[in-house]
C-alpha cells in the first residue's frame, strides 16, 4: 500500500504532494476531480496517485474508440465537439458512470449522417429522454386504440413490435416538418398530437437509425428508420436522463 499523501483543500482547489511533486487540482479543469476527491475520503493512495498523475488523465472507455484527455473528448483520436461530449466531461468530473453514454456514442457514430450525430444527443437532453444501459435511448409514440399508427393505421405498435423500414425512405429533411418515416417524439409533442385517451407508447430507438430531427415545434420529434416498442404508458410519466 502507497504512503499517505499529504494534502490541503481550499476552496474548489486541491494542492497534494506526491513523491515530492506538488499537483494543484482544480474543479474546473481537471477531469478526474470526483475520483481525486472520494480517493481522499477513502484514503485510497493508490487510486490517488491513479488519478493525480497527468499521464494517467487520458482514459479509454468501451471498445477504446473514445478517449477523454484532460477536458477534450476524441472519437478515434479525433476531436469530438458537441453537447454529447460536453455531457460526457461533465459527469465524468463529478464522478457519475457514463458507460452507457459511452455505448450511446459508439451506437451514435454508426450513424452514416453527420447532421444527425449532431442533433441527436441535443435532442434527448432537452427533452429530457433517458439513455438505456446498452446506448440506446427512449421516447414516445401516440397510437390508435387497436395499437396501430395513426397514420396509416396498418402498422401495429403493441408492446414487443420492432418496426422499421428502409432508411432511404425516411425524409432526412428537418426542414420538411410532416413527411416519410417512423416518428417518435418528446412527452412535451404528444398535446399537439392526437387524443388524450389514445395509447402512448415507449419506443426504444438506436440513435444509428435516426434519420432527421424536424425544427417544428421546438425540436420535440423525429423520424427514424427502426424501433422497438418496449412498453406503455398511463397517462405521462416524464423520463429523466440517465446521470
Amino acid at each position: 500500500m502507497s504512503n499517505a499523501v499529504p494534502y490541503l483543500i481550499q476552496g474548489k482547489n486541491i494542492i497534494l504532494v506526491i513523491d515530492g511533486k506538488s499537483h494543484t487540482i482544480s474543479k474546473d479543469t481537471h477531469i478526474a476531480y470526483g475520483k481525486i476527491v472520494d480517493a481522499l475520503k477513502a484514503q485510497d493512495w493508490d487510486a490517488l496517485r491513479e488519478h493525480v498523475e497527468p499521464k494517467k488523465a487520458i482514459v479509454n472507455f468501451g471498445n477504446g474508440y473514445v478517449t477523454i484527455v484532460n477536458n477534450n473528448v476524441f472519437w478515434k483520436g479525433q476531436p469530438f465537439h458537441n453537447a454529447l461530449a460536453t455531457r460526457m466531461v461533465e459527469m465524468y468530473q463529478e464522478g457519475f458512470p457514463i458507460d452507457p453514454m459511452v455505448r450511446f456514442m459508439e451506437n451514435l457514430m454508426d450513424n452514416p449522417s453527420k447532421r444527425s450525430v449532431d442533433q441527436v444527443y441535443g435532442f434527448l437532453e432537452k427533452n429530457s429522454l433517458p439513455i438505456t444501459e446498452d446506448g440506446y435511448f427512449l421516447a414516445y409514440k401516440r397510437v390508435n386504440h387497436d395499437y396501430t399508427d395513426c397514420h396509416s393505421g396498418s402498422i401495429d405498435n403493441s408492446v414487443g413490435q420492432i418496426v422499421e423500414m428502409d432508411r432511404n425512405l425516411v425524409d432526412d429533411n428537418p426542414d420538411a416538418h410532416c413527411s416519410t418515416g417512423l416518428h417518435f417524439c418528446s412527452e412535451s409533442y404528444l398535446g399537439s398530437f392526437g387524443n388524450a385517451d389514445q395509447p402512448v407508447m415507449i419506443l426504444k430507438i438506436n440513435p444509428a437509425d435516426v434519420v432527421s430531427i424536424p425544427t417544428d415545434y421546438n425540436g420535440a420529434k423525429g423520424r427514424c428508420m427502426r424501433y422497438e416498442v418496449v412498453g406503455q404508458v398511463d397517462g405521462i410519466q416524464r423520463m429523466h436522463l440517465i446521470r
